[in-house]
């Protein structure tokens, strides 16, 4: 029994030392955990204990074990458990698409703009062959959902020669115990390994995001196992980072679209306004109120129509049929979305527009030409999405209005902050939106079953938990939850000292902000609006640029070399002899490697790096059978 303690105490000291040097994060947080039970400041919960010649873990406050039988022979069975079927204990990473006879052939005709124009054939070529049910040759990616003592580790790693593992364990302190029982350097000598011990929702969506983009022509089936119950939540949060990645939102194609109408407003003249973090002080006096469109503006509007004077109010497009209902005309209006077909239905329910007359307008230079017309030219101001036509200047990557509305408020140094209907949360009722929005919903909060398959879980209709402002988790959406990380890195990144941000919405929770119950907000006194909307315009017009610069010119000439380049590249691949799937393999991943790691750093890299995160895997799972 000695020598099995003192074997398990070298091990530990074994992988605190791997730990230092292969993840430091890790190690810290061990440590930590270490220094805390030796200093008597924290009890542990669990013990390990070693009997019958096996280990296990025992709870110490119900003497409940983990496994509660032999831990060798369990971690064994695990094993026997995996399989190479690609449709069992696995994420399928990108959702079935199928096409009949006429679509593919309408497809393959049309232009370079259309969804699936540029992946039809390809998408069509693999599902005619390849089907769920059939085996892989072999196992190149793995999820460790939950790690236990790990003796299955070694094991699964072992027996089929996995390449890339994602090791995930919520519970630091069971961890640690595991590194009493196996040889974690070992175990992953000759793979790339990712974990995610002991982290919050967006640091385990960091982790995952990482271990996903590594090698990611291997994502098509990602295999996984479940140690134990106490992380099923992991499965539909891993769904939900799937559904929910940057190519899987938005296509290669929309940025090619995109491109062309950023130009056609850098012709036309428009003026792109200075997105940097400014450093003056005008708006240090001049509280924000932030509308967006969320169930809590439509339960609030009378104190947003007894408050407006009070606030420079900026406000989505979308919530803009409450403000009108109330008589409330917002002195900045932002609007994002691209769709052509909404931004009708949306000018539709507002019908007469005569109340933004004095409005300053924000839009994304790749809004739906529709709108432009409407307004005064003088009163829009753009930026960018995706596009650096204008560097980094008028750059702003957004998944949402809500988000953008938000950045603007921090960039333009505003003291103080109040978000309202930026919920991103479903209402007590399940409703979307305010009612007042053209497309506001019921939603059943009652949230569907963990599955496997991935085309069983959708972005605007799963009901998913998440931290809430006032309340302990509210009713979210995949679709929803997007913009949670892009307004925390927003504050990160944006959010001066100075700065107070409240939230007076009954919704998601954001990171560095202050929850505040409407009743409770102190107001200061009314502002001068009239004048002030013209100091605004006059602030806005001085940051604002309607022409490229010399270095914005020159970054046109690089986008054309760049073209070149990629023409060179796929007419070497072309004229290479590919005599059998290893030989092809090889030289399509150097191809995917040379084209999305180009030096010019604009959007035909961006644009590649989303079709190939969309198509690569559909390539190199066709031959992995």
């Amino acid at each position: 029994m000695h020598d099995i303690e003192a074997q398990a105490q070298q091990n530990y000291q074994n992988n605190m030392k791997f730990f230092k040097e292969y993840n430091e994060l890790v190690h810290n947080r061990l440590l930590a955990l270490e220094t805390l039970f030796n200093n008597g400041q924290l009890s542990p919960k669990y013990d390990l204990i070693y009997e019958n010649d096996y280990f296990d873990v025992v709870e110490l406050e119900t003497g409940a074990k983990l496994y509660n039988t032999n831990s060798i022979n369990f971690s064994k069975e695990i094993t026997n458990n995996i399989n190479l079927k690609k449709n069992d204990q696995s994420f399928r990473s990108k959702r079935k698409v199928n096409f009949d006879d006429v679509m593919l052939e309408k497809l393959k005709n049309a232009n370079a703009y259309t969804t699936f124009a540029s992946t039809a054939e390809l998408y069509d070529l693999y599902y005619k062959n390849i089907d769920d049910k059939m085996h892989m040759n072999q196992i190149d990616k793995f999820i460790f959902l939950g790690v236990g003592l790990g003796l299955h580790l070694p094991q699964i790693i072992n027996t089929f020669d996995i390449e890339i593992v994602l090791i995930v364990e919520d519970n630091l302190e069971l961890f640690r115990l595991s590194l009493f029982t196996i040889d974690y350097k070992e175990t992953l000598r000759g793979t790339t390994s990712y974990f995610s011990i002991g982290d919050t929702q967006m640091e385990f969506r960091a982790r995952f995001n990482g271990f996903y983009t590594g090698a990611f022509f291997k994502n098509q089936y990602l295999k996984f196992h479940l140690f134990s119950s106490a992380h099923e939540a992991k499965i539909q949060e891993i769904q939900s980072i799937l559904i929910g990645r940057p190519e899987a939102t938005y296509a290669h194609n929309r940025i090619l679209e995109k491109s062309k109408k950023v130009l056609d407003r850098i012709q036309e003249e428009y003026k792109f306004l200075d997105l940097r973090k400014q450093s003056d002080s005008f708006f240090s006096d001049k509280p924000w109120l932030v509308v967006g469109a969320g169930p809590s503006l439509y339960q609030n509007a009378d104190w947003v129509q007894r408050n407006q004077d009070k606030f420079i109010i900026i406000a989505a497009f979308t919530a803009l049929p409450t403000l009108k209902r109330i008589g409330v005309s917002p002195d900045i209006a932002v609007q994002v979305d691209e769709n052509v077909y909404t931004t009708h239905e949306m000018i539709e329910k507002l019908e007469d527009l005569s109340f933004l007359d004095e409005t300053l307008l924000f839009f994304s230079a790749s809004v739906s030409p529709e709108l432009f017309p409407l307004f005064k030219k003088e009163n829009i101001y753009l930026h960018e999405d995706r596009t650096k036509y204008k560097l980094a200047k008028s750059t702003l990557t957004v998944s949402s209005v809500g988000d953008t509305i938000y950045a603007l408020s921090l960039i333009y140094n505003t003291s103080e902050v109040y978000l309202l209907g930026i919920d991103l949360a479903l209402g007590d009722d399940g409703k979307s939106h305010s009612p007042d929005h053209f497309k506001s919903r019921t939603i059943e909060t009652q949230g569907k079953n963990v599955k496997n398959e991935e085309e069983d879980f959708h972005l605007a209709d799963t009901v998913i938990p998440v931290k809430g402002n006032f309340r302990e988790t509210v009713n979210s959406t995949p679709l929803f939850a997007l913009s949670i990380p892009v307004i925390n890195q927003f504050t990160k990144r944006y959010k001066s000292s100075n700065q107070v941000v409240y939230n007076l919405s009954d919704g998601c929770y954001f990171e560095g902000t202050i929850p505040l119950l409407i009743q409770d907000a102190n107001l200061g006194k009314e502002l001068h609006k009239t004048r002030l909307k013209n100091d605004i315009k006059e602030y806005f017009d001085a940051l604002s640029q309607s022409q490229l610069e010399q270095k914005e010119k020159d970054g046109l000439r690089c986008r054309e070399a760049q073209l070149n380049d990629y023409y060179d590249y796929l007419e070497k691949f072309n004229n290479t002899s590919h005599t059998n799937p290893t030989l092809f393999l090889s030289s399509f991943i150097s191809l995917t490697t040379k084209m999305m790691h180009h030096e010019c750093p604009f959007e035909m890299r961006d644009l590649i790096s989303i079709y190939y995160l969309n198509t690569a895997s559909y390539i190199d799972d066709f031959f992995n059978f």
